[in-house]
């Protein structure tokens, strides 16, 4: 019993601490006043409080302390006042309300109020920012300085109605309001970069293409560097995100070598394979890119995500075509892997 007498008077002290701590609350009552601007181009569907500390909207301090904040909670009171009084259409564009910034720091001195106001209301179309605007102030009065606050905000929202209206009129072509991408996607056949081949079927590689230092192991009498770029532009387009893709299959001059001793048509034609392995790969990541579920959010994660798995893909099949050949020593092997890349190749349509 002792144990929970004490356990109780804790408590009762812990509440009494709290208490002391209470800060006294002035509430604002926001005017019903029409906005005069009615927005042609959009309407809201919510107001959201974005703020860390959403109890309030500054504090009163002239013989004491106190905050202030508007009656029924600041999101509350701000969707009502939007929904009593501003006209909308609500087949037009919805849009979000954001208050990022509301804060109201006054200060008595003498008989004089001073006030410093700053407004944040940040615009959003299907989830995301596209514009902010922000409205600052100052202001002395020897009244309650309930009333500035309260016509400051109402002038903000007024004025904010306005000046997105007029922008989103403008700009909203360039903003991207469906989530939909849409992707043109194509194999590259020129470059313009130095000692780089595309993959043609019709321009097959050549002894003379080999223009690398020698460097590798003893039993290899060529070495073919070839590889798949990925290239791409996103713009907006009738409030589409829309990606632009080229996929390059490329063979490097100056990093691919023979020796003297390989350089005979076999070893080309082993060489020639490894290449037409890289083309084959470069179709399927044009296919894996076309069927990909682009969104607005992934389209940049996963267009990587997909060149990662298309490289692994074209490394490991790169090794077995070396393994099964033993680096074309293997005739046998040899020819039976050129016959089947070379029907993979012209089955792809690509070339």
């Amino acid at each position: 019993m002792r144990i929970m007498r004490n356990m109780l008077t804790f408590i009762v002290l812990l509440l009494a601490t709290a208490a002391g701590y209470a800060q006294d609350v002035k509430y604002i009552q926001l005017k019903q006043e029409k906005v005069s601007h009615v927005p042609k181009t959009y309407h809201f569907a919510d107001v959201v409080d974005e703020r860390e500390d959403v109890t309030n909207i500054g504090t009163m301090k002239g013989g004491g302390s106190s905050a202030i904040s508007l009656s029924g909670g600041v999101a509350a009171s701000l969707n009502t006042f939007v929904v009593n009084n501003v006209k909308q259409n609500k087949a037009t564009q919805p849009v979000s309300l954001h208050i990022s910034k509301l804060n109201f720091d006054m200060k008595k001195r003498g008989g004089i109020w001073n006030v410093d106001a700053e407004v944040l209301f940040t615009f959003y179309v299907t989830g995301k920012k596209v514009i902010e605007y922000s409205s600052k102030g100052k202001g002395q009065m020897d009244s309650d300085p309930a009333v500035y606050i309260e016509g400051f905000i109402r002038q903000a929202i007024g004025n904010d109605v306005k000046k997105f209206d007029e922008w989103w009129a403008e700009n909203r072509g360039n903003v991207p309001t469906s989530s939909e991408v849409k992707v043109n996607v194509h194999l590259a056949k020129t470059t313009d970069k130095p000692n780089t081949i595309i993959y043609s079927l019709q321009q097959p590689l050549q002894i003379s293409d080999f223009m690398g230092r020698v460097d590798g192991k003893e039993f290899e009498l060529a070495v073919t560097v070839s590889g798949i770029g990925v290239a791409y532009s996103s713009t907006i387009q009738n409030s589409h995100v829309t990606l632009d893709i080229i996929v390059t299959p490329y063979f490097n001059k100056a990093t691919s070598w023979f020796k003297p001793e390989g350089r005979n048509t076999r070893v080309l034609a082993h060489e020639q394979t490894h290449f037409d392995i890289t083309a084959i790969k470069a179709c399927e990541l044009v296919a894996a890119i076309r069927n990909a579920p682009f969104t607005q959010e992934n389209y940049a994660k996963l267009l990587e995500e997909l060149q990662f798995k298309n490289a692994e893909e074209s490394n490991n099949e790169e090794i077995r075509y070396d393994n099964e050949t033993n680096h074309g020593i293997i005739t046998s092997m040899q020819e039976a892997w050129e016959k089947k890349i070379t029907a993979q190749v012209k089955a792809t349509g690509c070339y």
